[in-house]
């Protein structure tokens, strides 16, 4: 009796504010402090992404004792507020010390008693320091850079009994949310998580066995990518590594054929269910009627890594 094993291996590859000071305007200033808002964003991490920062804000009229801000985004998307012309599509700015009030808007809506981050500004200083949060909810495409969004503050000036000093004002110099999405290449066999597979012929020497079977890759990647194909025996089912005679075999990804030592080249995948194909496996039933009986087994190696290339619009392969 002669049993056959092919194991499959997918291996994953990474490649892997500081701001202008803030123009003063009439009655008060804001200043982001540190780095700002300045973060990593991966598509496929099951959780999103949170990055806090802190604004500085200083009056700049004596008879200001509060503000009243909102945070801005002015180019909005149609379907979201989205970072950069590329990147995330939605997110959402939050004041860390009142979560229920509303402070992150789009377009020209105005603070309100009931919206907006509302910031004493005690003692002789008239300085206080606030802290906001960026919330990028996981799973969204967004290209492998840098994306960079500005954003306004809308306020107004109050003085001790809560009226407005002035009219509504906007900082002239904006603050920039930076969001890098790294370029990034991985993929897991089967079930979510793992890496390693099997697929299992049996008894390949009785008549009818089927010689033919598979088994699902899903790749997940920000650019496109690459995938690589080792065997480690050099195409060949063996019972002992070194065996000059073994079960050849023909191998498909995505219904392409692909051979020891090809690299195919990939689109970017979708966010964040990514894309699955069939990896596929025909051993040859000529070559095994001639053989003794025994396990014979392979291990193929798929290492995928990010590719800087454009304008890929299909898998293609590239032969050894």
């Amino acid at each position: 009796m002669r049993t056959a094993a092919f194991r499959v291996l997918a291996v994953a590859g990474a490649l892997g504010w500081s701001l202008p000071a803030m123009a003063q305007s009439q009655c008060a200033q804001f200043d982001l402090i540190g780095n700002g808002a300045r973060t990593d964003y991966q598509p496929f991490e099951p959780a999103p992404t949170v990055d806090t920062f802190q604004l500085r804000v200083s009056r700049l009229n004596d008879n200001v004792s509060a503000v009243r801000l909102l945070l801005v985004d002015r180019t909005p998307q149609s379907a979201g507020p989205q970072i950069g012309a590329s990147g995330p599509l939605n997110y959402d700015l939050v004041w860390l010390e009142d979560t229920t009030r509303r402070v992150f808007v789009v377009g020209n809506e105005q603070p309100q008693p009931n919206t907006g981050a509302q910031i004493d500004l005690p003692g002789r200083a008239g300085v206080a320091v606030s802290q906001f949060r960026l919330v990028i909810p996981a799973g969204q495409q967004a290209a492998a850079q840098t994306h960079r969004e500005d954003i306004l503050i809308r306020y107004q000036c109050l003085d001790r009994s809560g009226n407005i000093v002035g009219t509504t004002q906007e900082q002239p110099t904006t603050f920039a949310l930076n969001v890098t999405v790294p370029k990034y290449a991985a993929a897991y066999i089967g079930s979510v998580g793992t890496t390693r597979g099997t697929i299992s012929f049996g008894e390949v020497s009785r008549p009818g066995a089927d010689l033919s079977k598979s088994i699902n890759v899903t790749a997940l990647s920000t650019t496109p990518y690459a995938i690589e194909f080792d065997s480690d025996n050099g195409g060949k089912l063996k019972r002992r590594r070194g065996d000059a005679e073994g079960i050849d075999y023909t191998m498909r990804y995505g219904n392409a054929p692909v051979g020891n030592g090809d690299t195919m080249v990939c689109p970017t995948t979708p966010a964040p269910m990514g894309r699955g194909e069939l990896f596929e496996v025909t051993l040859d039933r000529g070559s095994i009627a001639a053989l003794r009986a025994g396990s014979y087994d392979d291990t193929v190696t798929l290492t995928f890594t990010p590719r800087d290339v454009a304008n890929v619009t299909s898998c293609t392969v590239q032969r050894r």
